[in-house]
């Protein structure tokens, strides 16, 4: 049986970022970890080569989850990062 959780190395997270990566079921599903609390979550590649990244609720109960589909990895993350640098209650240009 393989490895559930483990965390991402250090230089798979921008240095500036407030977001920390883990990877989970063997790379399977990659959570982002804001202030200790997981915020989203990437899986991919899904068979139509996409990348879904799903928004979890936050402890704002007006803010449903979410579902957003990249086309790599790296975009997937690179929209978590950027709004993670956003000031709270402040929504970013997607």
């Amino acid at each position: 049986m393989g490895t559930m959780f483990s965390f991402v190395t250090p230089e798979d997270t921008k240095s500036n970022s407030r977001v920390t990566w883990e990877s989970r079921y063997e790379g399977a599903l990659y959570v982002a970890v804001v202030d200790k609390v997981p915020v989203a979550g990437i899986s991919g590649p899904w068979p139509d080569g996409n990348y879904a990244l799903t928004w979890w609720s936050s402890r704002d109960q007006e803010t449903a989850p979410s579902l957003e589909f990249y086309t790599s990895l790296e975009i997937a993350r690179t929209r978590v990062e950027e709004l993670a640098s956003c000031p709270a209650k402040v929504v970013c240009a997607a």
